[in-house]
């Protein structure tokens, strides 16, 4: 358990700065925010507090905390690349402890960086979260230990990580658009509805904006089930697969 303290600390101490982590966490879904919801200003009534940035500071958060996996593959092998990587082969501390010194302090960093952007989508953008920014706070949280989890995963299942880093986040990409984060696809037709089933941001949009606008929390459970089930999964997958003589 000490051991895990120290690597917590360490990793609490280089999350929190992270540079990356700080991008795809604040920077980016500010500017993406801005830009689409003044893009799509014209096709939203701004009735019951729905306008374009509220729409879009609801989608594009899960999407900007799926992208921020692809840092959990260079976190993951970060001390192979600062050199330190010896230490850890010959350190008494478990599998378990190492991996979880990743996923722990990079899904609380990333969970301090989502209540600073949601708090300022609502003053910046007047983002009315009709009482449930505690919610989806939530799930943005727990999304978040998904997504550290997958990368984790990720990054311990492969030799050459720098090369699987350029098709990773081509899924996201895809499921991000399936689920509606870059424009409502309910236009396209019941063929294209049905295909954005497989994407999960398509059950978190739907879960946040059925509790929202329907007060219809069912999906929202479902949304919260299903994330925190892949997160522990894919913690313990990361757990299995891993090996001391990746640092190497």
């Amino acid at each position: 358990m000490s051991g895990f303290n120290v690597l917590f600390k360490m990793g609490m101490k280089r999350r929190i700065k992270d540079s990356f982590l700080i991008s795809y966490g604040t920077v980016f879904p500010l500017f993406l925010i801005g830009i689409l919801g003044y893009m799509a200003s014209n096709y939203f009534s701004g009735e019951d507090g729905i306008t374009s940035y509220y729409y879009y500071s609801v989608v594009t958060i899960p999407f900007c905390i799926f992208l921020e996996s692809v840092t959990l593959v260079y976190v993951t092998r970060e001390e192979s690349m600062y050199k330190c990587g010896e230490r850890f082969i010959i350190a008494p501390i478990s599998k378990a402890a190492i991996v979880l010194s990743k996923i722990i302090p990079s899904t609380i960093s990333i969970m301090i960086y989502n209540f600073i952007l949601m708090g300022i989508c609502k003053f910046l953008f007047k983002v009315d979260y009709c009482g449930k920014f505690f919610h989806l706070y939530i799930l943005f949280s727990i999304v978040a230990f998904m997504s550290c989890a997958i990368g984790t995963f990720v990054g311990v299942s492969t030799k050459d990580f720098m090369q699987i880093k350029n098709f990773i986040s081509t899924p996201i990409l895809i499921m991000a658009m399936l689920g509606g984060s870059f424009f409502p696809i309910g236009s396209l037709g019941r063929t294209i509805e049905i295909i954005s089933y497989i994407s999960p941001l398509t059950w978190i949009n739907r879960g946040i904006f059925l509790m929202i606008n329907d007060n219809n929390i069912k999906v929202y459970f479902v949304a919260v089930g299903i994330t925190l089930a892949l997160g522990i999964i894919f913690t313990f997958g990361a757990v299995k697969r891993f090996r001391r003589e990746m640092f190497l």
